[in-house]
């Protein structure tokens, strides 16, 4: 290849990669609120919302454990939310929680959402043992 074909190749090459999705923000930010980190989270208020302690609990990691359910260990989780009321996360509206955005953070996602009547702020998602399970949560609300 000449000189000529291989700088006009780079050239390409670069601009290629320098593309971005054409996507805006708040657009990428609404298609992360149907992936996998955001199901997770909808998952687990699901399966509260069902008095499934199992279920909901093996979606958390210990820290998610202490932070989302407010509880020092599984145990206590399985417990605390088989105890609920079933049907005590239902709203007027369709669904349990509202996905405001998804974004990649360090080693996985914030998770944007609001659990209607209930709280606001951001799980934060990872993955352990190559599943994703919440493991925090922090309140917009103070």
């Amino acid at each position: 290849m000449s000189w000529k074909g291989a700088s006009w190749t780079a050239i390409v090459v670069l601009a290629v990669a320098g593309c971005d999705s054409g996507k805006s923000e708040s657009e990428q930010e609404r298609e992360g609120a149907t992936g996998p980190a955001a199901a997770a989270v909808r998952e687990f208020y699901d399966a509260a919302n069902d008095s499934a302690g199992e279920k909901a609990c093996a979606l958390l990691t210990t820290r998610g454990v202490r932070t989302v359910a407010r509880v020092k260990s599984r145990q206590e989780c399985v417990r605390t939310i088989n105890g609920l009321t079933p049907g005590s996360f239902e709203s007027d509206e369709d669904e349990l929680v509202d996905i405001e955005g998804v974004e990649e953070a360090g080693d996985g996602f914030d998770v944007e959402a609001v659990v209607k009547g209930r709280s606001e702020g951001a799980f934060s998602v990872v993955e352990q043992n190559g599943k994703l399970l919440i493991d925090g949560f922090t309140s917009d609300e103070g």
